[in-house]
């Protein structure tokens, strides 16, 4: 028997080297997640595929080796990614599985701005990938960490990714092993209030229904007034309040039932759409906006918006540095205009105070409106999540007001020089 388990062991320390680590993408106290390629004996290369090493010391992964079992009997899934191998490694486990292309659900609201036309077109597929944990397996799967990094939104798909603290329902249990999960998103008996079912994940998709909306994390304020803002429409309001009651038995007892009264209260918008109908899949980069009573054509975006759509997270972070020289060398070019500018200049007829005043007007709000108009506003707001809270229309306002100011100072100071040699 120990021979067995010696040579399982070594079985799998030897699949686990016929990989290559191109980067780490997240790492914790109990995961690690990499995109790894697998190299073959020629040294030919396969992938990219993601590998994650998840503590099971602990009792997390086993959802994994769930999916994994369910996959290899032949069973598919639309919404889950596929699983390759799923291997141990003394106190933790290994899991090979498919690399899923596309956006974080955090990205494309971010994209697109929270709105109820974009509600509309992911929130049933959100339902259905969720149906397919807790009606897909012989004990419902409960996620347990249902937030907008963990689905990926594809032109023709959506997909739940990241099952370390999924775990199986057991009937009986009073409460769960390991309490884990995202503050905004997990539900009350997530933290030892009780056992997570599948209700628990009806917290996380209300959540995540009131995400798309305001693209904010769940409050609590917003929950004690019935979510009373105008961003939500009133037939709305309903589903919220009842998907994230603080006890379970006051919730929708299934995704399902949750699901029906997403569309019962949307019905007028969802018959534009044809979202949950079963025709197609989630297209979320429609961009629709409809109104909330549902009425009237949804709009295309433009045609830079549709070529933009695809831009990768590190290509947005070099067009932001770009951008960024670009504006240090304008500052750098108008510097010198301050100690010496051109004789026939307005400039020139200027004392050094205000000449200073109205070059780095020109350069910062001139030159830096638009630049940060046309820049990837998805690192700063990740480095400031209060930025992530600013919809566009707000930057676009007030990067105009920043330019018209900047204009206006320069026009000031020319009359006010007018003004003066007149004297």
């Amino acid at each position: 028997m120990a021979s067995d388990e010696l040579a399982e062991h070594l079985n799998s320390l030897q699949r686990d080297d016929c990989y290559r680590v191109e980067k780490v993408l997240k790492e914790n106290d109990h995961e690690v997640t990499e995109e790894v390629f697998f190299v073959g004996r020629n040294g030919a290369e396969q992938g990219p595929f993601v590998r994650k090493y998840i503590d099971s010391s602990i009792g997390l992964g086993l959802a994994y080796k769930e999916i994994f079992d369910t996959q290899r009997s032949g069973k598919r899934f639309r919404h889950l990614p596929h699983i390759y191998d799923y291997y141990n490694l003394g106190s933790k486990v290994a899991v090979i599985m498919e690399f899923v292309p596309g956006e974080t659900l955090q990205d494309v609201v971010y994209r697109c701005d929270p709105s109820y036309g974009l509600a509309c077109d992911l929130f049933p597929f959100l339902c259905d990938a969720v149906i397919e944990l807790h009606e897909g397996f012989d004990a419902p799967v409960i996620h347990r960490d249902l937030k907008p990094s963990n689905i990926i939104v594809a032109k023709n798909s959506l997909t739940i990714i990241d099952f370390g603290i999924a775990r199986l329902f057991k009937d009986g249990s009073e409460e769960d092993t390991n309490h884990f999960g995202t503050k905004s998103y997990a539900p009350p008996e997530q933290f030892g209030y009780g056992q997570t079912d599948e209700r628990s994940d009806v917290y996380a998709l209300g959540a995540l229904l009131y995400f798309c909306l305001t693209e904010r994390g769940l409050e609590y304020k917003a929950q004690k007034t019935g979510f009373k803002a105008l961003a939500i429409p009133d037939g709305l309001r309903a589903v919220l309040v009842k998907a994230t009651e603080f006890a379970p038995d006051d919730r929708y007892q299934s995704v399902q039932a949750l699901k029906e009264a997403f569309l019962q209260a949307t019905v007028g918008a969802l018959a534009v759409t044809g979202a949950g109908k079963g025709e197609g899949v989630a297209v979320p980069m429609s961009y629709r906006h409809t109104s909330p009573d549902g009425q009237g054509a949804p709009s295309k975006p433009s045609r830079i918006i549709r070529a933009l759509s695809g831009i990768p997270f590190e290509v947005g972070v070099v067009w932001d540095l770009i951008l960024f020289l670009v504006l240090f060398l304008l500052i750098a070019a108008s510097a010198s205009l301050i100690i010496e500018p051109e004789p026939r200049s307005t400039l020139a007829g200027m004392p050094i105070v205000p000449r200073a005043i109205g070059v780095l007007c020109m350069s910062l709000l001139v030159f830096g409106a638009p630049l940060f108009l046309v820049s990837d506003r998805r690192p700063i707001r990740r480095l400031i999540p209060p930025f992530s809270k600013v919809p566009l229309k707000k930057d676009i306002f007030a990067c105009v007001i920043a330019f018209v100011s900047g204009i206006m100072v320069i026009v000031a100071l020319e009359v006010a020089l007018i003004f003066l040699q007149g004297q």
